[in-house]
């Protein structure tokens, strides 16, 4: 039952990343691009992105100590780089995501500290497009696009 849910959650908050990051990047390239001052929104946008990728690395950690194929793949890594799709999450999903939710927390400590709006903005831009490109790279997109829902 647990692993069910948090399987249902953790696909849900895929999609609210995803919507975060957009959100974030939009605002950050309009601004960088437009030379706008920094917002209260810019900073919300950061943070929406931040905390729905806590979430989600929350819920992952659970998966991964839920999931009966990861468990087995800890246990017997070697067997595990020979199934594609274990060897997928434990080799590449996981690490990127990783990567990726640290990239979003340094890029937005760096841009509080940027002392001008325009250095501000291009660090998000940047940052999050470098974890963007990374978490896209490493969701398993041959997944059902709702799992757990239809």
């Amino acid at each position: 039952m647990l692993y069910t849910v948090t399987v249902i959650a953790h696909n849900i908050f895929r999609w609210l990343v995803l919507l975060a990051a957009v959100w974030a990047l939009w605002r950050a390239y309009r601004c960088w691009l437009g030379k706008r001052e920094w917002e209260d929104a810019d900073a919300q946008a950061g943070f929406m992105l931040s905390l729905s990728l806590d979430i989600q690395a929350l819920l992952g950690v659970i998966l991964a100590f839920a999931s009966p194929p990861v468990r087995v793949g800890f246990v017997n890594l070697a067997g595990a780089m020979q199934t594609p799709e274990i060897r997928f999450l434990l080799a590449q999903h996981m690490p990127l995501m990783l990567i990726g939710l640290v990239v979003v927390h340094i890029t937005g400590a760096r841009a509080k500290k940027a002392g001008e709006d325009r250095v501000k903005h291009r660090w998000t831009a940047l940052g999050y497009t470098l974890a963007l490109l990374m978490i896209l790279v490493a969701i398993p997109w041959w997944r059902p696009l709702l799992r757990g829902i239809l």
